[in-house]
């Protein structure tokens, strides 16, 4: 079996560490937007600070064997702990992923071949304190307890062999490595957050967790991830605050347009974020994606008469009308950005894992339709398997018992699904700034912790990004096949002498992949430590010429070699 173990890391002077394996396919995907590039980060969460206390939501990405299953965080403080939902990944997503358009300007007599013209082409702590025992130094424990589906402890981190000697004894997974990088997070008066999960409970189980604590900057000890990352790992960070955010101790880069697949989705756009960032020093550097208003996610989560009252849901007397309930309140979501929630012709739709996993406990799947339907689909039409088609087939059913308690199960839900969603909801309301940062790090490159505060003077972000193919079609010809040539948001002019039928490799630019390498402080303008925008800056004034060919990008390198050259 081979085990790969990612992590993702949160706190402020020593903060927190995950530690999570990495899922083959997440499923949090809503399905794509055609202008949207799709990127899987290994590691995504959403920072909340102010006034001294950090909140974070942890996305938790896992394909495995539950026992090899384990965080491993380390903590500036004690924290509280609770369950997230998974919906507000999906939603954030969604929300504020880059999408790369291209409009079409055409003159001449030109025919509708081609069909691209209207753009949308790139893609608590409560538990056992603290005991005598622990004061007398005999145990690292300070907390031990559970939640949702974990068993978690909390731990002194002033002893690296007690700690890992209590994880082990414990039998908390611990990755190969720990103890190599482990070394720089025990610290007197620091801590570390262990989980797994709880017996009997499977990958399917996992939640995202939600974190706080005193601290005043949010950070992710991306040393501790080096243990078993994967190269060019995708790390998404998402920070809610009064202004925007900033990686405070990372460079900024903002990638050249020029190098994106602009005609197929920029489909490469990982890739360009890869090289932009290697071309800062120590590759150590973040890409705004968003920053903006967080009114994009009001009301999303915890939308006005959304999912009722538990009392409705209570009152639901039999497991189908009880299903047929959830469905029917919002507590499917509906394909992010397409509004509404649930509802009639729910052909695909089915219930969040967490919440299926709820339901499945005193409405179970019945062993007799495998090979007929899956989870999924006796829940979504369990009107009919529990009705019309148990009558018709009950040698599927023998020996089937359903623990139906409308009561019970209400209360469960609204406590572990609906909690959760309204209290993510809430922060978009109590904070007006969200801002998305994107960075891919490979292990070698994970030697600084990043920080992250704010800006309130820099400009915002758009998600948003559009490119002008402008194209003759001559006497009679279509936008496809005639003369054109692309203008990049940022101003360059890549050049189509035969059209749109020019195969992709000649349609990519070679050159820089970042316009610019900045350092971003807490006032002030960004200031630039490399800039390839050379080229265009040359052709500002040259009456009307307000963008360069490919042909410039080939001094654009040979400018940056240089002056990385004398820098050395």
């Amino acid at each position: 079996m081979i085990r790969t173990v990612s992590s993702i890391v949160l706190g402020a002077a020593l903060a927190l560490a995950l530690w999570s394996p990495r899922a083959e396919a997440c499923g949090c995907f809503a399905p794509p937007d055609p202008s949207v590039p799709i990127v899987q980060a290994g590691e995504r969460i959403l920072f909340a600070a102010e006034n001294g206390k950090v909140t974070a939501h942890i996305q938790i990405q896992y394909a495995g064997d539950a026992k090899d299953f384990g965080w491993l965080l380390p903590l500036p403080s004690v924290p509280t702990l609770k369950v997230g939902t998974e919906e507000l990944f999906t939603q954030l997503i969604a929300t504020t992923q880059p999408r790369y358009f291209v409009q079409v300007q055409a003159t001449g007599n030109c025919s509708g071949r081609g069909g691209f013209g209207f753009g949308g082409f790139a893609p608590s702590a409560a538990g056992v304190a603290d005991s005598e025992a622990n004061r007398a130094g005999e145990t690292p424990l300070v907390i031990q307890s559970s939640i949702g589906p974990y068993d978690y402890a909390v731990l002194k981190a002033d002893n690296k062999d007690a700690m890992l000697k209590w994880l082990s004894d414990n039998r908390y997974f611990i990755p190969v490595g720990t103890e190599d990088v482990v070394g720089p997070y025990i610290n007197p008066g620091a801590y570390f957050l262990a989980l797994k999960l709880q017996s009997g409970k499977s990958a399917g189980d996992i939640q995202p967790v939600v974190l706080e604590y005193p601290s005043q900057l949010p950070m992710i000890p991306i040393i501790l991830t080096s243990v078993a990352a994967n190269p060019n790992m995708g790390i998404q960070v998402w920070m809610l605050g009064n202004g925007r955010a900033i990686p405070r101790n990372y460079r900024h880069v903002v990638i050249n347009d020029s190098q994106l697949d602009w005609f197929n989705q920029a489909r490469n756009y990982n890739d360009v974020v890869i090289r932009a960032v290697s071309e800062a020093p120590e590759k150590h550097a973040f890409v705004t994606e968003y920053a903006g208003p967080a009114d994009v996610m009001r009301d999303v989560l915890d939308a006005p008469n959304r999912f009722g009252t538990q009392q409705a849901l209570a009152s639901q007397q039999t497991p189908i009308d009880f299903v047929e309930h959830l469905f029917a309140n919002g507590f499917v979501p509906a394909p992010a950005n397409q509004g509404g929630f649930g509802g009639p012709g729910r052909v695909q739709q089915v219930l969040p894992p967490a919440l299926k996993s709820i339901v499945l406990s005193q409405i179970p799947y019945p062993a007799g339709l495998r090979g007929v339907a899956d989870e999924d689909e006796f829940l979504r039409r369990v009107d009919f398997f529990l009705g019309s088609y148990r009558q018709q087939n009950p040698q599927a059913f023998v020996g089937y018992e359903s623990r139906f308690d409308p009561q019970t199960l209400a209360a469960e839900v609204f406590e572990k699904v609906v909690k959760p969603a309204r209290e993510a909801g809430a922060l978009f309301k109590q904070f007006p700034t969200l801002t998305r940062l994107y960075t891919t790090l490979s292990p070698q490159d994970m030697t600084r912790d990043p920080v992250f505060s704010y800006n309130p003077t820099l400009a915002p972000v758009s998600r948003d990004h559009t490119a002008t193919y402008e194209v003759n079609c001559g006497i009679a010809g279509d936008t496809f096949s005639s003369p054109g040539r692309l203008v990049t948001e940022q101003g360059w002019t890549i050049k189509y002498p035969s059209g749109r039928q020019q195969s992709p490799e000649r349609e990519l630019v070679v050159g820089p992949s970042a316009l610019r390498v900045e350092t971003l402080a807490e006032e002030g303008a960004p200031i630039v430590d490399l800039d390839n925008s050379i080229p265009i800056r040359k052709v500002e004034g040259c009456g009307g010429c307000s963008a360069v060919s490919p042909m410039g990008l080939g001094l654009v390198a040979l400018l940056a070699g240089l002056r990385r050259r004398r820098a050395n």
